[in-house]
């Protein structure tokens, strides 16, 4: 329960820190997030929950008896050809972008001015969101009654989102402690820009801070909810708890690879139009936070057990 705490406050605690940084300062800070959602999300996919719905294909032994973990070997290379395939293709891009600023280096300046000036005027929303569950690709430009509905939107499917997490993190505390903890900061990593999205969006939308502050920690009531019926699940046994961290898996899956991934690409896209040492300050940025959490994940999985907490 603490940790769904801990995981629901990620808004208020955010707003309070980001108000007082630099927006060159926050926008490194949700790219570093970002990354580090994407590499927690599916890392905590391939190494907990779907070994957790298919107990089979962890169980393999050696002669003495001990687990080999046989199957966290090959999970890494089903996230190398995933992140491997990314990193290549953003590399040829800033390739690309070298061989096209060396061969058209005037004339550019009054440009790369302007490209500048439209990304760092990017709103807390438009830099934090698309990160989804819910797709908030919307205009504010129809009216009260169109805005309240996007408003009413965001809120539900916040909802929704945080009960399918309050249950996967529920499920996973009933199977042991560390799972518990690998889940817990995963979800974490993918909340901070998440909950920060959704309240600069609210807050686009008309609603003061405050209101959107309050809306956001109603919608993180169903967490709690969700928390406890997945610690119910749990304790039913593992042949009706694998459907929940089957369920989780996939989710997980789609928020990282179906939807921040894509965010990470148009964020560094963008910003190699601005310039080339940008991009590839972006691409960095995305990188340490991508490995370090999937090195998290890993860790927790192959050494968590051994831990007493």
């Amino acid at each position: 329960m603490l940790f769904v705490t801990i995981i629901n406050m990620c808004a208020v605690v955010g707003i309070g820190v980001m108000r007082y940084l630099t927006k060159d300062i926050y926008n490194q800070v949700i790219t570093l997030f970002v990354g580090l959602g994407v590499g927690s999300l599916s890392g905590s996919s391939f190494y907990h929950l779907l070994p957790q719905a298919h107990p089979s294909l962890v169980e393999e032994a050696d002669e003495q008896g001990r687990l080999t973990h046989s199957y966290l070997h090959m999970a890494h290379f089903s996230l190398i050809g995933v992140y491997l395939f990314f990193m290549c293709d953003k590399i040829i891009k800033i390739v690309l972008e070298m061989r096209k600023e060396s061969s058209n280096k005037t004339g550019t300046n009054d440009i790369e001015l302007l490209k500048l000036e439209n990304s760092a005027g990017k709103s807390m929303g438009d830099q934090a969101h698309g990160i989804c569950v819910h797709d908030h690709s919307v205009e504010f430009r129809a009216g009260d009654s169109a805005i309240a509905a996007v408003a009413w939107m965001i809120i539900f499917g916040d909802g929704f989102h945080n009960f399918i997490d309050g249950i996967s993190i529920g499920a996973s505390f009933a199977e042991s402690m560390y799972s518990g903890l690998s889940i817990s900061l995963a979800v974490l990593a993918e909340e901070f820009p998440h909950e920060l999205g959704d309240v600069a969006i609210l807050v686009a939308s008309g609603m003061n801070l405050r209101q959107a502050l309050l809306y956001n920690l109603l919608s993180a009531i169903t967490c709690y909810i969700g928390f406890a019926i997945g610690v119910g699940i749990g304790e039913l046994g593992p042949d009706v708890s694998k459907y929940a961290f089957a369920l989780a898996g996939g989710m997980f899956l789609y928020i990282s690879l179906g939807c921040m991934m894509p965010e990470m690409k148009k964020a560094m896209e963008e910003a190699l139009n601005v310039s080339l040492r940008r991009g590839a300050y972006v691409l960095f940025l995305q990188s340490v936070g991508l490995f370090t959490g999937l090195f998290l994940m890993y860790f927790m999985a192959r050494y968590g057990e051994e831990f007493s907490i």
